[in-house]
């Protein structure tokens, strides 16, 4: 009997799914429809438009990561270094950064760039989608629904619509891919070790944009139950490159989190048992707003306790989280796609349901931007299934079915759009957020900060700084953005906001500035921002001891600032401390030679000594480096002055008067200086004049040269 020839496999190549999952429909198209793939991309474009006309969110971490972050204004060694090596704002994603440094150098701080960007990496993303749900089940049409829904899903807008999640779209870029590439490494005969070394390399870069990529090993598991790859010893090794950089990655992740403070201590404030309630009550919400994405806010704050309780919700959440699983487990044997959803979902959301709790939220939109692929995935599977024909009961009702769907997606992308007009500014983030949860001081703060820093509106500024206060006399922040008010403030201005007549207002604001640093402190004692305010308040009312106190416990903390430096060099040298402000000069002209304020203070010191010669060298120097500070040449005209070159006193208090008209010191010297010279009537002018500006003139001084001013007739002449 002749041997029967083994039957030649199809698309041996090319097939990914080697044994078809139950319950998934037969039909397997062997290429993914580029018009499908073009439509999703399009219509995820079209809902997103509104984005590019949003700006920044200074008061929520746009300022920190791209405004006022220097390291990203300037691509150098020195810059790219600390990208790379520094945690930043409780973070280390220097991909994310350098991506921010190169945009920079492009448009600088103008927002369309960095939205624009934003959104081709999430068209990109979409596209990522649609090949990865196809490589899974060769299906289009659940490719497609799930491709859209991860677009257009409200959810998704604060990781598009905000400059500062560049990282969740970045991030999302190379773990997608990399997925794709894991699963071309198993079910291809050809370029095997080369696809599994890619795929490790775009976890790498994953990883280097955000540290949620930590979860690709466990995705890499999820597809392999959905593959139904067997534990041998060769998949299992194949995981440890992957699990090991994740396991570095994220230390490196705990160390920066825990750097800013950013892991809360919840021991105080809730039992083990309360925090997995609060986990449970996350994963609720998170699938409540798959479905209803409203009242979506940029905070979700934990809850508030009544009676010593939690909100009922609180205790309910464990009993739906448990239904929802047990169904899922139930149907599992229906098809794996149900379950490999919901793994995908868990794995990917598990590290931010608070059970390490980072931040102050119980859930943070953003957070779905990758878990929702795998919700997203169940949900075009279920539709699908009204399709085939093979099951008459649910193709009888496919109209209705596809109507209703196509209305909840319309709905979806309808509050995409009006919610990404929320993302335009921070003062509408933040009004949003108060809207949804009025007794939030957090909110409240970050107005005031957005007025007083951004809309220079001081008034509004103060309101929101005392509201968030009248909430938590704890809160920190808010009492050294007032002192900071307090202290900057015009006076003129703080007396029409506070209706204060008092003619020492003044200094009353700088009193009132210091007992809101010392609170700040008292609640936060690492508050930089309270410990340099306090000392610059110190040093206005003349308490130059205490600044220098508050300087010190400063520079411990920021000992980076070169501005901290020269201020309690300044503070020394007003106290008569001379070689210890020489010492705090030293070191800030190590940190930048190129700083006039430098020189200039060192020519003031060794002025001191009567050493005018070395004193006006350093002066020189000083005005090199900048030309319109007028002190200098008012301190180095007297310099002269003492060296007998009266010219050229006179000479340096004229461009020192010039850059400053109401300089009356000037005027003083330069009188003396035109009297050496015998110019007696010039001497008089500047005298009078002095007069005339409310300074105190010496009265033997003025009365000699207004004689001469009266036998040379000047006073006649004036009064013609």
């Amino acid at each position: 009997m002749a041997k029967k020839k083994p039957t030649k496999q199809k698309f041996t190549k090319t097939a990914v799914v080697t044994e078809k999952p139950k319950g998934q429909v037969a039909s397997r198209p062997v290429v993914p429809s580029k018009w499908l793939i073009l439509a999703a991309v399009a219509i995820t474009f079209l809902v997103y438009i509104p984005s590019l006309n949003n700006g920044f969110i200074p008061n929520w971490d746009d300022g920190g990561y791209v405004l006022k972050y220097d390291p990203v204004k300037e691509i150098n060694a020195e810059n790219l270094t600390e990208i790379f090596s520094v945690f930043y704002k409780g973070n280390y994603h220097p991909l994310t950064t350098l991506f921010y440094a190169l945009e920079y150098q492009l448009v600088g701080p103008s927002p369309f760039l960095y939205h624009f960007n934003n959104l081709i990496l999430h068209l990109l993303n979409v596209w990522l989608v649609f090949l990865l749900i196809w490589r899974l089940v060769r299906r289009n049409d659940i490719a497609f629904i799930t491709a859209l829904l991860f677009g257009v899903h409200t959810m998704h807008v604060e990781s598009v619509a905000w400059i500062s999640e560049r990282k969740d779209v970045l991030y999302t870029f190379f773990y997608l891919a990399g997925l794709l590439y894991y699963i071309s490494y198993f079910s291809k005969e050809t370029a095997k070790r080369k696809n599994y070394l890619i795929a490790l390399l775009l976890m790498l870069l994953s990883m280097l944009s955000k540290s949620a990529a930590v979860a690709f090993p466990l995705s890499l598991l999820v597809i392999d139950y959905f593959f139904k790859r067997k534990i041998t010893l060769l998949t299992a090794a194949e995981k440890v490159p992957f699990f090991a950089i994740s396991m570095v990655f994220g230390i490196t992740a705990i160390l920066s989190q825990g750097s800013a403070g950013a892991i809360q201590d919840l021991d105080p404030m809730f039992t083990y048992f309360e925090r997995g309630l609060l986990a449970s009550y996350g994963l609720m919400l998170y699938f409540m707003k798959l479905v209803a994405p409203t009242d979506l806010s940029a905070m979700h704050p934990y809850p508030i306790r009544m009676s010593e309780m939690l909100p009922a919700m609180y205790y309910v959440a464990p009993f739906v989280v448990l239904a929802v699983s047990a169904i899922i487990f139930f149907l599992r044997k229906k098809s794996r796609i149900l379950l490999f959803g919901a793994l995908f979902f868990l794995v990917n959301i598990v590290l931010v349901l608070q059970i390490l709790p980072v931040g102050a939220a119980i859930i943070a939109e953003r957070y779905t931007y990758v878990p929702y692929i795998g919700l997203f995935f169940i949900i075009g599977y279920v539709i699908s299934l009204f399709s085939n024909k093979e099951k008459p009961g649910l193709y009888k009702i496919r109209i209705p079915v596809y109507i209703l769907a196509g209305v909840w997606m319309a709905w979806v992308s309808w509050l995409t759009v009006d919610r990404i007009g929320v993302w335009k500014r921070g003062d509408i983030l933040f009004i949003d957020v108060t809207k949804k949860y009025p007794t939030m001081p957090f909110a409240f703060n970050n107005l005031g900060y957005y007025y007083y820093e951004d809309a220079k509106n001081n008034r509004k500024a103060l309101e929101y700084f005392n509201k968030c206060i009248s909430l938590d006399t704890t809160f920190h922040q808010a009492f050294s953005n007032r002192g900071i008010l307090y202290f900057n403030a015009p006076v003129d201005e703080l007396r029409t906001i506070l209706k204060d007549t008092s003619a020492n207002l003044q200094i009353k604001r700088f009193y009132w500035a210091i007992d809101d640093f010392t609170r700040a402190i008292r609640h936060k004692p690492t508050n930089k921002d309270a410990w340099i305010g306090r000392a610059n308040a110190y040093s206005e009312i003349g308490k130059f001891e205490e600044a220098i106190n508050d300087y010190d416990q400063y520079l411990t903390m920021k000992p980076e600032d070169i501005s901290a430096w020269k201020w309690r060099g300044t503070a020394k040298f007003r106290i008569g401390r001379f070689k210890e402000a020489e010492q705090d000069f030293i070191h800030a002209g190590t940190m930048d030679p190129e700083d006039a304020e430098v020189f200039y203070w060192k020519g003031l010191i060794i002025y001191q000594d009567t050493n005018y010669t070395e004193a006006i060298k350093y002066f020189d120097e000083s005005l090199k480096r900048d030309r319109k500070k007028g002190e200098v040449y008012s301190w180095r005209g007297l310099a002269k002055y003492n060296l007998r070159d009266f010219v050229g006193a006179i000479a340096d208090y004229n461009q020192a008067i010039a850059a400053n008209p109401n300089d009356v010191a000037a005027i003083v010297n330069r009188s003396v200086s035109k009297k050496e010279t015998g110019d007696l009537i010039g001497a008089f002018e500047d005298i009078e004049k002095a007069r005339l500006m409310g300074y105190p003139v010496n009265g033997a001084y003025y009365n000699e040269l207004l004689s001469i001013g009266i036998k040379a007739g000047y006073i006649q002449l004036n009064q013609q």
